[in-house]
């Protein structure tokens, strides 16, 4: 049999395209496998059964998250320890800083005050030399009028210059009303330092008369708030019974002002600050005689002084001689042998940085503050006014004290002393810082030079505001 040798081509054809559509398959069907295989990733569970690899991806899970939570307190932990280092970093370089600076300034200090020392010795010891020199050459100028024989005529001490030591009196007084030639009394009372004293003048004991002037200090109990009375009589010069009469016009007027006192404890603390227009001319005086026009307290103070003004015409009539008051009232000679100018002073007491006061009276008595070295007049009276007869006189300011200031309340030849240029200059710094024993008091009252007025009665008030400042005594 033959075979068509066009239908073996055909056949080699249809064979030879089956061979090579097989070919083209299994290579499209190995590429294809290969992408499956790259683009789904292997499960490391696949081979495992769904409860274990649950358990097992679970495990894995919380040991992951442990694994975190671990991480998280290290890096917490690392944290906080920075912050501790940079703490202390910063401490000890605070201590560091502070102690160096302490050590610098206690090295300043200590070269300063070297210095200071040095420099102070020198300036002390010049001063004592120069002092000295001055002492000595002083007394070497006074030695012959000191030592000179009485009744030889003596070179008098200028009213400037020092005292060299406090007069004495010669003689006692030989009048009938004489009481004791000098007193001197004080207290500290906290912030307020008081002195007082009351001195028979030069002149008095030459010609051996009795000191008339008397002073007084005490407390008004009967005034809620803590205040002090400072009272300086000065009776008449020539008055018989003008010593009797001072002292009782002290005395009757702590009575009076303490009788008043619930009222006029109420009127002080409701008064307002003093206008300090009115330093010189005293504030609350009036001409009129009605009590309503001059105020509460004017009418208070002059209701008071009104029964001083009783009390002391007694003094005068019962040591007349006359039996009763109203025996000898027409004879106006006796109210003539004693009648006595006064002034008051109502000072607040306790810590205070401004002070008020009320100074009240009448005649030449007055009332000086010394302030930054320089006297002033704060109260006067009426000069001609007097007790028992001048009652409605009566004069009566406001005014107030800084911490240091310095009060006098004295008679007219005292304030006469403190407002000389040269003298009241060598008392200024002789009270300037405050706090004197009573015996310096005394002497710097009773210095040795001579005034036109008669007997030197004061009361000195020192304010030092609180009395953690006031000096020590010494």
């Amino acid at each position: 049999m033959e075979t068509d040798p066009l239908a073996l081509d055909v056949l080699y054809l249809l064979l030879l395209a089956s061979v090579v559509l097989c070919g083209v398959l299994g290579l499209a069907l190995r590429r294809a496998s290969r992408r499956r295989s790259v683009a789904t990733p292997v499960d490391p569970y696949q081979g495992l059964l769904a409860p274990e690899a649950d358990r097992t991806r679970r495990q894995h899970e919380t040991q992951l998250t442990g694994m975190r939570a671990e991480r998280d307190q290290a890096l917490a932990a690392n944290q906080h320890l920075h912050f501790q280092l940079t703490e202390l970093r910063g401490s000890i370089e605070a201590r560091i800083a502070a102690e160096v600076d302490g050590r610098l300034a206690a090295a300043l200090e200590a070269r300063v005050e070297a210095a200071v020392e040095a420099r102070v010795a020198a300036v002390l010891e010049a001063r004592v030399e120069a002092g000295v020199a001055a002492r000595l050459a002083e007394a070497s100028a006074q030695a012959p009028a000191r030592f000179a024989p009485r009744g030889s005529d003596q070179v008098q001490e200028p009213p400037g210059a020092p005292p060299q030591s406090p007069a004495v009196p010669h003689q006692l007084p030989l009048g009938r009303d004489c009481a004791a030639d000098s007193t001197v009394d004080g207290a500290d009372l906290g912030p307020l330092i008081v002195r007082a004293a009351s001195v028979r003048g030069p002149r008095q004991r030459e010609d051996g008369e009795h000191r008339r002037d008397a002073v007084l200090l005490g407390l008004v109990t009967e005034i809620p708030t803590p205040t002090l009375l400072s009272v300086v009589a000065a009776g008449a010069p020539r008055g018989l019974w003008s010593q009797s009469a001072a002292q009782r016009a002290c005395r009757s007027l702590a009575a009076q002002v303490g009788r008043y006192g619930e009222r006029l404890g109420s009127v002080l603390d409701r008064g307002g600050d003093p206008d300090p227009r009115t330093a010189t001319l005293p504030a609350g005086y009036a001409a009129a005689r009605d009590e309503a026009e001059d105020g509460e307290l004017a009418g208070l103070l002059r209701a008071a002084v009104r029964g001083v003004g009783r009390s002391v015409g007694f003094v005068a009539r019962s040591e007349g001689g006359a039996t009763s008051i109203g025996a000898d009232a027409a004879v106006p000679e006796t109210d003539a042998e004693a009648e006595v100018a006064f002034t008051a002073l109502l000072s607040e007491l306790g810590d205070r940085q401004r002070r008020r006061h009320v100074a009240f009276g009448l005649g030449d008595t007055c009332v000086l503050r010394l302030r930054n070295g320089v006297w002033e007049t704060v109260f006067t009276g009426v000069p001609e006014a007097r007790l028992p007869t001048d009652a409605d006189e009566l004069r009566w300011a406001r005014f107030e004290t800084r911490p240091i200031d310095l009060v006098a309340v004295c008679t007219a030849p005292v304030a006469e002393l403190l407002l000389c240029d040269d003298l009241g200059g060598w008392f200024a710094r002789r009270w300037a810082h405050g706090r004197p024993h009573l015996t310096e008091f005394f002497s710097d009252v009773n210095v040795r030079v001579r005034c036109s007025g008669g007997d030197r009665s004061v009361v000195c008030l020192w304010d030092f505001g609180e009395a953690r400042r006031a000096p020590e005594p010494a």
